[in-house]
């Protein structure tokens, strides 16, 4: 490859970060996300965003792109992975705190523009599959209760990010997200866990 092919394929690859990073700011700071208002924050001519995206819808598609398939690696790998499937589950409850001020509110605003068909199908591919596959080792190796892995699957889905999806509509703004790690771990271990072990 020559050299300016290699340096325009770098700066391109640089606009498309800067553009997707523009995006996620707006919505974090709930503002509109326009194709003007994303070309003057990166200081370029709005013509030259339609060199890279036809239209927003375009764009906010890019994005969804950019931030889901972090998630759906990491899914694979924490769920998928090695090591026990309570070790694994431990891991995803990691994992979803580290993660959760940008990713929440990201999609708190792709959801308002989401039909419910389009959001149950990604959270069933991005979480519930892969959970539940993680509940039937668990419930195969002996270390998670003997029952239907999708309830199951359900319910870690609900007990694990539903405290951080409604953060935002607490009445005390003042939480400790660590404490509330702690508690979703104690409540898991309370309900889903066979023999709880207590070096996990």
């Amino acid at each position: 490859m020559k050299t300016t092919g290699r340096k325009k394929m770098l700066l391109d690859q640089l606009l498309r970060d800067e553009i997707v990073g523009v995006v996620l700011n707006l919505i974090k700071q709930d503002q509109p996300v326009t194709m003007d208002e994303v070309a003057r924050i990166c200081g370029v001519a709005k013509g030259t965003l339609y060199n890279y995206f036809q239209n927003k819808d375009d764009l906010m598609n890019h994005v969804h792109r950019v931030v889901l398939e972090p998630l759906l690696e990491s899914n694979e790998r924490t769920l998928g992975g090695e090591g026990s499937p309570l070790k694994r589950l431990n891991d995803f409850i990691d994992s979803a705190y580290r993660v959760h001020d940008d990713v929440c509110v990201y999609f708190q605003f792709v959801r308002r523009k989401q039909s419910a068909e389009v959001v149950l199908q990604e959270r069933i591919e991005l979480i519930l599959l892969p959970l539940a596959n993680l509940c039937q080792e668990g419930i195969a190796a002996g270390e998670f209760v003997a029952c239907d892995p999708f309830i199951m699957a359900e319910t870690l889905f609900g007990t694990i990010l539903g405290p951080l999806t409604s953060l935002p509509y607490r009445p005390d703004a003042d939480y400790d997200l660590q404490r509330m790690k702690e508690d979703v771990k104690t409540l898991i271990k309370r309900i889903v866990i066979l023999k709880p072990q207590e070096n996990v």
